[in-house]
């Protein structure tokens, strides 16, 4: 699903901090290797309060210190009813609360956006390339594996999804460094991958930005564009995260990284 989004650089003024009884804050360096140097788009129109949850947070309430402002202590009883608790908020942890418009101090949602953060995956198999789109390279490859063992060289499944850092950063999973640079040489193809950038979350959904940057004119400049996709949280725990988009549900499992993601994969990819 895409939205008009307005390109501005975006900054997060407070970084997370984790607390074992307090909600004290201060900021955190980040890697150079993190940070998009592109102009990256900011969403607007977001109502969602983010805040460290602190001491006094329970299974009926969440107590939330604002970026800006002093704590306070909204009624969690709906949002659980609803099942609408995505994670679940401890002490010293990055949040965000929906509340109701009505009643300020109930909350419609509540995210743990710490657990949120990290490494996600799905599994993805390519399919054949019909016979004719092949290289000749490519049709002599298949031909000499045409048994069962076409299976172990080529129908190797992969881990696609993102990864999603801190100061909204996000990396794309799924890419592999192929053996040699010929892509026609191979006669399976899989899904194109995802660039993402950026991710935010939108009033309670979560906004996964992937952009693409391509020369202008062959120089050392380049054209950025994006493309927004908003998902809603269905569910979160600690390995397994469940997104739907357009009524269909897509369930996600966490990975220690994305280079852990696919090693398997790669390690067979090199060997070819």
């Amino acid at each position: 699903m895409k939205i008009q989004f307005h390109i501005l650089c975006f900054a997060l003024a407070c970084l997370i901090v984790m607390g074992t009884g307090s909600c004290n804050r201060s900021s955190e360096k980040i890697d150079d290797e993190e940070v998009v140097s592109d102009s990256t788009p900011e969403i607007v129109g977001d109502s969602m309060l983010y805040g460290l949850s602190c001491d006094g947070t329970s299974d009926s309430v969440v107590v939330i210190w604002p970026f800006y402002g002093d704590p306070i202590t909204i009624s969690t009883i709906d949002a659980k009813e609803n099942r609408r608790i995505i994670g679940k908020p401890e002490i010293g942890d990055w949040i965000g609360v929906m509340r109701d418009p009505e009643d300020s101090t109930t909350a419609t949602m509540v995210v743990n956006l710490d657990e949120l953060k990290g490494t996600w995956t799905y599994p993805v198999m390519p399919v054949m390339k019909e016979l004719q789109n092949m290289s000749r390279r490519a049709q002599r490859r298949m031909m000499a594996h045409i048994d069962d063992s076409i299976k172990d060289n080529f129908m190797i499944p992969r881990e696609y999804g993102f990864t999603l850092k801190r100061s909204h950063n996000a990396r794309a999973v799924g890419r592999i460094m192929r053996s040699n640079s010929l892509e026609d040489d191979s006669p399976v193809v899989y899904p194109e991958v995802k660039n993402y950038v950026k991710w935010y979350m939108l009033n309670g959904r979560l906004v996964l930005i992937s952009g693409h940057f391509n020369p202008i004119n062959g120089s050392q400049q380049r054209k950025s564009s994006y493309a927004m996709d908003t998902l809603d949280l269905v569910s979160l725990s600690t390995d397994s995260l469940v997104l739907m988009q357009n009524g269909v549900r897509y369930g996600f499992h966490r990975k220690l990284n994305a280079m852990e993601a696919n090693k398997e994969a790669q390690q067979k990819e090199l060997k070819k």
